[in-house]
């Protein structure tokens, strides 16, 4: 990555492990494609419910050359709640996703653009 991970918390104590964790899951994304250029990611609480307790959303903004992929990801209403690490990996299973179909598409397109000699 271009520039370190950002982390940001917000209405949430910061979690070392949970910090640990989306580091590991924001480094493992540059198996797919290494020239990301920036990943900032948004603990937040996603409100509150008396019976349920505290729904985490997790924001992942991954910058790449002339792109951006931004996922944010809540446990759905009505759900048990996800805790903020399996919420976390949901958020980056998409991005991940994203990223694949998004590489893919590029070298398609380098393959299809006619080559300039």
């Amino acid at each position: 990555m271009q520039t370190p991970l950002q982390l940001t918390f917000r209405s949430v104590e910061h979690s070392d492990s949970l910090a640990l964790h989306v580091s590991h899951r924001s480094e493992k994304l540059e198996r797919f494609f290494d020239r990301i250029i920036s990943c900032h990611v948004v603990v937040e609480l996603a409100g509150h419910h008396r019976s349920r307790g505290d729904p985490f959303r997790i924001t992942v903004n991954l910058g790449l050359p002339g792109h951006e992929i931004v996922v944010s990801h809540a446990p759905p209403e009505g759900r048990i709640l996800d805790d903020a690490r399996e919420t976390a990996d949901r958020a980056f299973d998409e991005v991940e996703r994203q990223l694949e179909d998004w590489v893919k598409r590029q070298r398609e397109e380098r393959h299809e653009s006619p080559q300039k000699t």
